[in-house]
């Protein structure tokens, strides 16, 4: 005979608890139902102190990814659409997703034994899980439409997905352009350049000035190999522990510039259209959005616009000192949504139109950087083979005729 933890729902929905002896869980399920109603939960001892030993295992300190993400929220709404209570849809988590959902489900599974919402148990888990989501689903809860709140998240994080694999295809090709003309140069530096200058220098030839410096460059790389790999991993070390501040530079360099603000306001847009849409305050959506920008001067002109908002402003007048964050169209469409009462929906129709935008810039920037790409990867392949030849022909062109 086991001794079992239960917890049991009766039929007006009063929450009980309890201790049962038995010889199988089977039993025991059927000794619960048979008394109490609706069994939610049946453990033994060993399996609480696994669940909890597993549970303060888990830091929060890692965030879902998108895809994870996409996973978690859309198969969660399918269960509970099912009518499958959520505790029991936490369990059934735990069996059909990966073992980093797993962890997570069964961290949500014990906040909500303890009595907790699923919003606050979302919090609970730290960093898993954005604020967008916890407020998403704490106004789904409120609202009783909890199931419709995590459809429409796992499409947002499904559109999100799909802007970043479309980014990652456009800037693949150009990318492996660049690698691969910086990979022939590093070979011919290293391996192919020492060869060739002990074939010169037996033959007598006078290398040419590019060949020179790459002599030059050989000689130094190979003479301070040890020191520059130190100062290598050095600097790696430094971006590395400041890679935040380093990917804030180079997003603000001229001409990624106005891709990274396009690509912010596509999703501040969306965020707020979400989260005005579920009833949430504007100024609560404004501050729930503004947490996903970067940019020190997008920050500072979101939260004016927050507190011209708080002060009772009217939007129309707000969005136009917004400068840094939102397009002329933007604001426009913003301020007649405002006017009209639809604002949710034009704000993700002003995303939609600059995710189109958007959409062409990228491909007339790849079309632009693909023949230019492909000239400069010859450019250094015919710099290499001149600098190579053009000794041999001055040798040649010295050698006595042969009669």
């Amino acid at each position: 005979m086991q001794e079992f933890s239960w917890r049991a729902r009766e039929p007006t929905g009063k929450l009980l608890r309890g201790k049962v002896r038995a010889g199988s869980k089977q039993e025991a399920a059927n000794l619960v139902r048979a008394s109490y109603g609706y069994v939610v939960g049946l453990r033994t001892k060993e399996d609480n102190f696994l669940l909890r030993w597993q549970v303060k295992l888990f830091k929060g300190d890692k965030s879902l990814s998108d895809k994870q993400k996409i996973v978690f929220f859309k198969q969660l709404a399918v269960i509970l659409n099912s009518g499958v209570p959520l505790l029991k849809g936490m369990e059934l988590l735990q069996q059909r997703t990966d073992i980093f959902i797993g962890r997570v489900c069964r961290k949500l599974e014990v906040n909500l034994r303890e009595g907790m919402s699923l919003a606050n148990a979302m919090q609970e888990c730290g960093k898993t899980f954005p604020n967008l989501a916890v407020t998403l689903v704490a106004a789904g809860e409120r609202s009783g439409e909890l199931n419709t709140v995590l459809l429409e998240l796992a499409g947002y994080y499904s559109k999100q997905q799909a802007m970043k694999q479309f980014l990652y295809k456009a800037t693949l090709y150009p990318l492996f352009l660049l690698g691969a003309s910086f990979s022939v140069l590093v070979f011919f530096l290293l391996y192919v350049l020492p060869m060739l200058a002990t074939v010169y220098a037996g033959l007598g030839a006078q290398p040419t000035k590019f060949l020179k410096l790459a002599l030059s460059i050989n000689e130094f790389v190979l003479t301070y190999n040890l020191e520059l790999g130190i100062l290598l991993l050095m600097v790696l070390g430094v971006i590395y522990r400041q890679r935040i501040q380093f990917v804030n530079f180079c997003l603000e360099l001229p001409g990624i510039r106005k891709i990274h603000s396009m690509l912010l306001e596509i999703r501040f847009c969306k965020l707020l259209g979400l989260l005005l849409d579920k009833g949430i305050s504007i100024t609560q959506a404004v501050d729930v959005a503004t947490a996903t920008i970067s940019g020190k001067e997008r920050i500072r002109q979101l939260k004016l616009f927050r507190l011209a908002l708080h002060r009772g402003e009217a939007i129309s007048l707000a969005v136009g000192r917004v400068t840094e964050m939102f397009s002329p169209i933007t604001a426009e469409l913003i301020a007649i949504g405002a006017e009209t009462g639809y604002l949710p929906k034009l704000l993700n129709e002003a995303a939609e139109i600059l995710e189109q935008d958007l959409q062409e810039r990228l491909e007339k920037i790849r079309e632009l950087l693909s023949p230019l790409l492909l000239l400069l990867a010859a450019l250094i392949i015919a710099l290499v083979v001149c600098s190579v030849i053009g000794p041999l022909f001055e040798l040649f062109t010295v050698l006595p005729e042969y009669n």
